[in-house]
Order: C-alpha cells, then structure tokens, then sequence
C-alpha cells in the first residue's frame, strides 16, 4: 500500500538530534494549492484596487478641467485603453482563481442619425471643437464611470474570495497542541483502565506535568471548565466546521468567548481526570464528526509515537 505521508528529516547541525516531521499526502497538497491561490489573487487584487481608485481620481480631475478640449481628448482615450486594461486583468484573475467571469455591460450601440452618439465622434468633436460638445463630454465620461463602477464591484468580490480562503487556512488545526511522546493514536485500541476494545477517538500525548498547551488553529473558546474524565477541558471552535478538544489540563489560562490565535497557549499539561500520568488528549472535529487529527496536522516536529501507537497511526489514516 503506497504511504500516504511524507516523512522529512532535519538535521540543524551534525550534533543535533535529527527532527522528523510526518506530513499528510493531501494535506500538503491541499494547503499548498490554497496558500498559492491566495498569494496569487492578492497580488492581482492589489494591483487592481490601487489602479481602479487612481482612474476614479483621474476621472474626476477630467471633470474639472473640461474646457481644455485637447487635454480631454487625450485622457479620454487614454482611459479607455486602461480600462481595456483593467477587463483583461480582471478576466484572467477571475480565472486563476476558479471565479465565473464578471459580465459586462456593453456601452449602448451607436444608431440613429443627428443625435448618435459614440466615442469616435466625441474624440472628433474635442479635435475639431465642433458639435455638443457638453452633452458628448458628460455622457462619455458616465460611460466611463459606470464601467469603472463595475470593475470595482467585480474586485470585492474577488477580494472577499481571498479572504474567505485565508480565513479556511487560518481555521484548519495545522499543528499538535504539545510536543511530546503520541501513547495513543486515534482508532482502537487496548483500554488502559478495563483492557478491553475500544475507539479512541483523538491522541494522548505525553509530555512533562505543567507543559503548555497551544491552541492548533485560530477561534473562539466555547468551553473552558471541568468535565467529567477529561478533567480541565479546552473546546475550541474555528469556523469553516472544525473544532479541537482539549484534555486533562492541569489548569487553564483562556475563557469562554475568548478569541486565540494558533499557537497560542491556552492551558497545560495535567493529570486531570481519569489519567494513568501527565499528558493532553487532543481531538479535531469537522463538521461534528471526530476526525484523525493526523490528517490536518502540517506541523508535527517534536512529536513522536511511542509503541504499538505508529501502527495504531498507519492503521487509522
């Protein structure tokens, strides 16, 4: 069966007791793709934002200075190649980040005969002064100002969509709430207590008594208080539905509604509860399911599993 982590060795100098990171297949794959998307679309959003409020700008300085009819001429051409410009940009950001391409509003047809109007005949009209010349100005630069408008609501969209995909990053529990020894993976296993079968349904890991625990993810505390063999809990919720749970703390430092950020500390190592010795249960759930907290964890150096617990791991992924 083909492995499902990456397995990666770091050695900081050649005294130094190598650091092995495991890291999930799909989770890499994932976040990589998510992390590139975002750095890809906010820099495309920036570019626009800061050139849809410079033309905005503009637009209003060629208000102003409407009886240089040259001067006119030239910005309202110019203009018009920007926001060509802007359509052009605005379609492939769309499309690199999987958005369905903002409509346009194509400027009303040209028809009729005295009265047409058009962009041609307004440039002609500011080289030649002839013709209504007001009437031509202010339903050109409207034209402009309405596409610009569009343009700028196509942009926050784009920019909410940004957020949204940080926000699902910043809520994925990425790291292990401590570094230390994994006793019990999350599957079946032996029970300590009545040695019998049963679903263990997070990881115990092991670490010194008073150990800081840190929050895997950005969110709110829920819960924060004792609850029965668990002892001291910590419930997190992230958003985008995951939550973590935290166990057997020997106190707390957060309360409830509190907001934290990931590897925040939020309590510490205890014996809390129905333990045999200091350590954390640690659990993920998504969407109210419990889930293997390996397949999310990005960041697991300084961990390691002890025992029967590798295989409890490779069984359970």
């Amino acid at each position: 069966m083909a492995k499902r982590f990456y397995t990666v060795l770091v050695l900081p100098d050649a005294t130094s007791t190598p650091r092995k990171f495991h890291i999930s297949k799909s989770i890499l794959t994932t976040v990589s793709a998510l992390a590139a998307v975002a750095i890809l679309a906010l820099a495309f959003f920036l570019y626009q934002y800061v050139n849809v409020n410079v033309r905005l700008l503009e637009l209003k300085q060629l208000r102003l200075e409407a009886g240089d009819r040259s001067f006119l001429a030239e910005r309202v051409g110019q203009l018009e190649g920007e926001l060509t410009r802007l359509r052009d940009l605005d379609r492939r950001l769309r499309a690199a980040v999987g958005l369905e391409t903002a409509p346009v509003d194509p400027a009303p047809t040209a028809q009729g005969g005295a009265e047409t109007v058009s962009r041609t005949a307004l440039l002609d009209a500011l080289k030649q002064r002839t013709g209504r010349l007001v009437e031509w100005v202010n339903r050109d630069l409207s034209t402009l100002g309405e596409e610009i408008n569009s343009r700028e609501r196509s942009l926050r969209e784009l920019k909410a969509f940004v957020e949204e995909k940080a926000s699902v990053l910043a809520a994925t529990p990425t790291i292990l709430p401590v570094k230390g020894l994994i006793t019990a993976g999350y599957g079946y296993r032996k029970s300590p207590f009545t040695g019998q079968r049963e679903l263990h349904e997070g990881l115990d890991i092991a670490a010194p008594y008073g150990t800081p625990i840190v929050a895997a993810a950005d969110g709110i505390v829920t819960f924060a208080g004792p609850l029965a063999g668990y002892g001291n809990t910590v419930f997190l919720h992230h958003g985008h539905g995951f939550a973590t749970f935290y166990g057997h703390c020997s106190s707390y430092r957060v309360r409830e509604a509190q907001r934290v950020r990931r590897g925040e500390v939020i309590a510490f190592v205890g014996t809390t509860g129905r333990t045999t010795g200091p350590h954390v249960h640690y659990e993920v759930h998504v969407n109210g399911i419990i889930s293997n907290p390996m397949k999310y964890a990005v960041d697991t150096s300084g961990t390691r599993f002890a025992g029967d617990a590798e295989t409890e791991k490779e069984g359970s992924s």
